[in-house]
């Protein structure tokens, strides 16, 4: 996605599902190209898209990622693992893929609550929706008005 430093690319992505990059244009080829390209199913471009909603769908889940390589390598994973995921679900060519988008899937969650983990850890993200709260000790007289 363009304007997102931390953003994947299309072969980050297609690290973890090498045979969505198998060359189709060439008969009888069983060649990996290690990326999406026009020569593969998904292309490129369909690639990218989802890509790019993997990218919004974890800054909106976070919010703004900080620079810090540690956070954006970690949201980088994150999305690395959703597009994969999603890409595998979206075009299925057997019945035994939609089982791997599940595992892509399961693998996308963990690596969302592991950026999670890793925004705590700087002080950064979203804030929860469940409040916190705190009541300080009350002053030494507090404790006499109902007496």
């Amino acid at each position: 996605m363009a304007g997102v430093a931390w953003a994947p690319s299309l072969a980050d992505v297609a690290r973890h599902i090498p045979t969505r990059t198998r060359d189709f244009a060439t008969p009888g080829s069983d060649r990996l190209l290690g990326t999406f390209s026009e020569r593969t199913t998904p292309t490129a471009e369909q690639a990218q898209s989802d890509l790019d909603a993997a990218v919004r769908a974890i800054t909106a889940e976070v919010g703004d990622i900080p620079a810090s390589d540690v956070v954006e390598a970690a949201a980088r994973d994150a999305a690395e693992w959703r597009a994969a995921a999603d890409i595998e679900l979206a075009y299925p060519n057997r019945d035994a893929t939609v089982q791997v988008a599940r595992d892509l899937d399961a693998r996308a969650k963990d690596a969302l609550a592991r950026l999670k983990t890793v925004l705590a850890e700087a002080g950064s993200g979203l804030v929860e929706a469940v409040p916190v709260w705190a009541f300080p000790d009350p002053p030494a007289w507090g404790d006499d008005l109902w007496l």
